[in-house]
C-alpha cells in the first residue's frame, strides 16, 4: 500500500511523536513558570493543557504509524498521564481526620482583617470557631 501524495510521511508521524515528548517535558515546567498567576498556580491549567497536547500528538502519531518506537512513545504518554492524574489528585487531597484526632490550637491573640485584636479563648467561649489562614498580605 503506497502513501497518497496528500498523506503525511512516516517521518512526519515520528516528528509528531517526538514533539509529544517535548510537550510532556514542558508540562511540569509550565506550572513553575506560572506561579505568579493564582488561578494557574492552583489549577495547573497550563500543565494539563500541555499534557493533553502531548497525549494527543502521541496517540495520533501511533494511530497512523505502526513503528514500535512511535507506539512506545504513545504508551509512555498514557503512563505519564495516568501518573500525573494520580499524583495531582493524590497529593492535593486533605488527609483524613476523625473527631478523636482533632487537636485544639493554643490560645493566641492576633489582629483580624480590620486590625481589632481577637483572642481564641474568648471566641471559643461564644461558640465554635473556624480558623482561616490567608496566604499573602492584606
Amino acid at each position: 500500500m503506497s502513501a497518497s501524495p496528500t498523506s503525511p510521511s512516516p517521518a512526519r508521524h515520528g516528528l509528531r511523536a517526538l514533539l509529544s515528548l517535548v510537550a510532556l517535558a514542558l508540562a511540569p515546567l509550565s506550572w513553575l513558570w506560572t506561579l505568579d498567576r493564582p488561578f494557574l498556580r492552583s489549577t495547573g491549567a497550563t500543565a494539563w493543557l500541555l499534557l493533553a497536547v502531548a497525549l494527543g500528538l502521541a496517540l495520533s502519531a501511533a494511530r497512523r504509524d505502526r513503528r514500535s518506537w512511535v507506539r512506545g512513545i504513545a504508551i509512555a504518554q498514557l503512563a505519564a498521564t495516568a501518573a500525573f492524574v494520580w499524583l495531582y489528585f493524590g497529593f492535593s487531597r486533605l488527609p483524613h481526620a476523625t473527631a478523636g484526632e482533632l487537636v485544639r490550637a493554643p490560645d493566641f491573640t492576633l489582629p483580624d482583617a480590620d486590625g481589632r485584636s481577637v483572642t481564641l479563648s474568648q471566641e471559643l467561649a461564644r461558640g465554635p470557631v473556624l480558623l482561616v489562614f490567608f496566604r499573602g498580605h492584606w
